[in-house]
């Protein structure tokens, strides 16, 4: 029974999201940009807040002392989960998009929100289509907008971990960013593990960033091999 009322309480939120989506837009005709934006994630925090703790769900934050100063910031992160998404945008305290896959774009109100964050879709049906989203995604964090890339490229639904894919730290290096590592833990119980949904003790994890001074950004591969083991070994 809880499942099914939060889940009409979902639909019904999503229906107030779509209802603020265009009066916002309008706003940002009259707007100047750094206003537009305070207002975008404003916005952002409240959905993925509300999103979160109205599964009853309590969260724990540690390493936010560690966030850096750069202005060029790519977030690496494990995916456990759907829930993963407002974990981060609504606790981490950094305005941050996602790459995600184009199948969410044809998901109305959520994607339109995605665009504006800004998000931006990978397509993988080829190397080249591929490498044109990193390079948009490059191009957004040289703005000064930080991007959050799972590198298991898909949800573990689990407490384990999948291998890293190198060519996922691409961005990083083609954006000359500093990556912090994020630690993601128990947000696949919310959902993932039986379709239903639960309230359950979550933390995200800030790790000490790496810039790109740092020995590793000369080897994707060890990146990836190095940051795997770092968060893997950081207990659940």
């Amino acid at each position: 029974m809880k499942s099914l009322i939060w889940k009409i309480w979902f639909i019904l939120f999503m229906l107030l999201c779509l209802v603020a989506y265009f009066p916002i837009i309008l706003l940002k005709l009259v707007l100047p940009l750094k206003h537009y934006r305070r207002l975008i994630r404003f916005c952002v925090v409240v959905w993925a807040r509300l999103t979160l703790l109205s599964t009853g769900s309590k969260v724990e934050i540690e390493g936010l002392e560690l966030l850096p100063d750069a202005t060029s910031i790519c977030f690496i992160g494990n995916h456990q989960g759907l829930f993963d998404i407002p974990l981060v945008l609504g606790f981490l305290g950094v305005s941050c998009g996602f790459i995600a896959k184009k199948e969410l774009l044809k998901v109305p109100v959520l994607s339109w929100w995605m665009l504006e964050i800004p998000c931006v879709f990978i397509d993988r049906s080829s190397a080249r289509k591929a490498s044109e989203s990193f390079r948009k995604s490059a191009a957004v964090i040289k703005e000064g907008h930080p991007m959050v890339i799972f590198p298991e490229g898909t949800r573990s639904r689990s407490d384990q971990m999948g291998d890293f894919h190198a060519g996922s730290f691409k961005l990083p290096v083609m954006a000359e960013a500093t990556i912090v590592p994020l630690k993601i833990s128990g947000t696949w119980r919310v959902f993932e593990i039986d379709k239903g949904i639960h309230a359950v003790p979550l933390k995200l994890k800030v790790f000490p960033p790496i810039t790109p001074e740092h020995e590793l950004y000369k080897d994707t591969r060890s990146l990836a091999k190095y940051l795997h083991e770092l968060l893997y070994s950081e207990p659940a």
